[in-house]
């Protein structure tokens, strides 16, 4: 029997609540088995994940930096993603993508 997917790997965001990121922004998530890790641009994140049902950050944490102008744009973008987000998916074109009632809140490609 094959194993479920899972969102596991090292991704770069480049969509994160209806706001465009680029590589420069350095917004990152690291999933595996359970854990998720990352970078808000700003501030690191660490925590769990559920796939059951669908998705669900669990035991967010995130580091506490001040953040300004385009990071804390970011930052802002990331904390409506994580308090939105109830499923997800990997799309056609190999990237990443959590969704809320299947709108993408965060896509994402994978890192080398």
């Amino acid at each position: 029997m094959t194993p479920p997917p899972r969102p596991d790997g090292q991704w770069s965001v480049r969509l994160l609540a209806g706001v465009t990121v680029s590589a420069e922004d350095e917004v990152t998530l690291a999933f595996d088995a359970g854990r998720v890790s990352g970078s808000t641009g700003c501030n690191r994140v660490f925590g769990g994940y559920s796939l059951m049902p669908g998705f669900a950050f669990e035991g967010l944490g995130m580091t506490r930096r001040g953040c300004v102008g385009r990071m804390a744009e970011l930052e802002r973008a990331f904390t409506t993603m994580v308090e939105g987000v109830n499923d997800w998916r990997i799309d056609p074109e190999g990237r990443l993508e959590l969704l809320k009632d299947d709108r993408p809140l965060l896509r994402a490609v994978p890192l080398p």
